[in-house]
């Protein structure tokens, strides 16, 4: 069952569901808008070696950053033009992860979608891959895999980038997310890299 705006409130009202911060005008029919916070991933690698902790470095912008489409072509021309025209502080190429402002924490009966925005669907950039599910239990941020597809786009700190959608379980879950103990991502308060490589167990 996808929960109403009334649902959201009432669990919200009941401690139940908790949005920090909480905005009331963020708040659609059906759907919890969450907005871009101001930290982010590049990774460094050349290859994505999934049995190995991958290299990145982090990044926090003041203004805007700049998103272009892979095999972009950037130079050191371009993105100089870019950062003089549109007073980014920075312009990546390919992915990038970024997290939301609000931390959220689930109880064990609900679950939760991240879907992005339509508008910016629109202008073909999307701030997640396969990762929109969120599962009962979990307390964090959300860790979003952004990528424009067809032209560069200017993000901005603190705008409406996603909306959560909420379900109700039949039962609640058993063991809620951050009470398992290999869950990768429990309590995350910014943007977190692939953790994969902790699936592969190292034979010596």
């Amino acid at each position: 069952m996808i929960l109403s705006d009334k649902d959201i409130l009432k669990l919200i009202d009941e401690n139940k569901l908790i949005i920090e911060p909480f905005n009331r005008e963020f708040l659609g029919p059906s759907s919890y808008d969450v907005t871009l916070g101001d930290e982010f991933i590049i990774y460094d690698d050349e290859v994505y070696d999934l049995s190995k902790e991958l290299n990145y470095k982090r990044i926090k912008i003041k203004n805007s950053i700049l998103v272009c489409p892979l095999n972009y072509n950037l130079t050191e021309e371009k993105i100089n033009y870019f950062k003089e025209k549109y007073k980014v502080d920075y312009v990546v190429e390919g992915g990038v992860l970024g997290t939301t402002n609000e931390y959220i924490e689930l109880p064990k009966d609900i679950t939760s979608f991240y879907q992005g925005r339509s508008s910016l669907g629109r202008v073909f950039l999307t701030s997640h891959q396969t990762a929109g599910f969120i599962d009962a239990g979990f307390k964090g941020k959300i860790t979003l895999e952004i990528v424009a597809h067809d032209k560069p786009v200017i993000l901005y700190p603190n705008m409406r980038i996603g909306q959560l959608i909420f379900f109700k379980l039949h039962s609640p879950a058993e063991v809620g997310y951050c009470e398992k103990k290999n869950s990768k991502y429990a309590y995350q308060k910014s943007v977190m890299p692939s953790l994969i490589y902790n699936d592969f167990s190292v034979k010596k």
